[in-house]
Parts: structure tokens; sequence; C-alpha cells
């Protein structure tokens, strides 16, 4: 796999810089960085402008943001 892409046959370890997630969630980087402070996203800080996101970790605070609906 490439820095640069994202495999969907990943094992959930992949560690996703900030570009990637807001690709793969469809969002701007600025969403990314409010949701880290407002509504709990996960990161690594690895210095105070190097943050990287860990999949799996995107994966479990995706599903605890899925709202139910009554069909």
């Amino acid at each position: 796999m490439q820095a640069n892409t994202i495999s969907a046959n990943s094992n959930g370890n992949d560690i996703l810089n900030e570009e990637q997630v807001s690709k793969l969630l469809g969002v701007q980087p600025r969403a990314l960085r409010e949701w880290r402070h407002d509504r709990g996203l996960p990161y690594i800080k690895i210095t105070p402008k190097v943050i990287r996101y860990r999949r799996k970790d995107i994966d479990a605070w995706l599903d605890k943001q899925r709202v139910a609906t009554i069909a």
C-alpha cells in the first residue's frame, strides 16, 4: 500500500494522516480539527503540528456516531 492511499482491505492498524482521513470521510481537514476538540475524534499527537489517526479508532468512533432510525 502506498503512503498516500487507503486500502479497503486494511486490518485496522493503518496510521493515516489528516488528508487521508478527510478524504475517507469526505470532509475538510478543518472538520477533523473541530471533531477532535468537540466530538472526541481519537487521534495520535506526534508533535504539536503532526497529527495521525489509527484506522480502527476512526471506524469505532464512526460506529458511536451512528443514529438509529425507526422505519
